[in-house]
């Protein structure tokens, strides 16, 4: 985008670089990802100091409009993605449609294996009961979200890691070839860093904050189907819960 400067205008030349990059992000002219003109570039274009462009780079940060880092540069940011607990149970995919965007998933693992005892009585398995884990990096807009790990009793879902797992799990699960689909959640929600696997495959530095969501998913039987531990990024997601007085 071109830069420009109004002499006349009255107002001093940060603000106005500040909402000339805000109105391009509204307008969708700067998109999220896009780098900003390195400051000294900037300030020469304009025929203004280095710091004046600091400053507006600096409270485009605070409105969370643009991410900056030492030695990479002034990018915008993903806006944030709210995901909606209130209504009820609601995989990955559909919450990007209620968003307006385009859900995508990467396989990193999908494998049948041994439950743990903890997740076997999350379950409500027997100790080393197969389970199939599925692990999956879910993207919204083209965008790194969240890391989905998975476990399903392997008696309910047979040959479920064999499937097409690029789309909503939630709706492979409630299938005519499964017929369990989710109707009920109880989740646990916790602050944690990314761990290295996990900054790896959501793009993120190591101990970057994420929102881990522990959940257990039960059908229309009351029978646990699902054991997760969802990892979202803590910059891209918001979370909404509604609560009522018992009165």
């Amino acid at each position: 985008m071109d830069f420009s400067l109004d002499t006349q205008a009255g107002r001093p030349a940060y603000q106005q670089i500040e909402s000339q990059v805000t109105d391009a992000i509204a307008r969708g002219t700067l998109g999220p990802g896009d780098r900003l003109p390195p400051e000294r570039d900037l300030a020469l274009t304009l025929g203004v100091s280095r710091m004046t462009v600091r400053q507006a780079f600096d409270a485009l940060a605070r409105k969370g409009l643009v991410e900056r880092g030492v030695g990479r540069g002034t990018f915008v940011t993903a806006p944030r993605v709210e995901l909606d607990r209130t209504e009820r149970v609601a995989g990955f995919s559909e919450q990007m449609a209620r968003a307006g965007l385009e859900a995508g998933a990467v396989l990193v693992s999908a494998e049948v294996v041994r439950a743990p005892s903890s997740i076997a009585r999350s379950l409500e398995l027997e100790p080393g009961a197969l389970v199939a884990r599925i692990r999956r990096v879910r993207s919204g807009a083209g965008l790194p979200l969240t890391l989905e790990d998975s476990w399903l009793p392997d008696a309910l879902f047979p040959g479920i890691i064999e499937q097409d797992l690029g789309g909503s799990l939630y709706t492979l699960m409630g299938s005519e070839t499964y017929g369990h689909a989710p109707v009920r959640a109880i989740e646990r929600l916790e602050p944690v860093a990314a761990r290295a696997a996990d900054a790896q495959a959501l793009g993120v530095r190591t101990r970057s904050p994420l929102m881990l969501v522990e959940r257990v998913a039960y059908d229309a039987r009351g029978a646990p189907v699902e054991f997760a531990q969802d990892r979202h990024r803590g910059d891209r997601a918001r979370f909404v819960v509604e609560v009522a007085t018992s009165g």
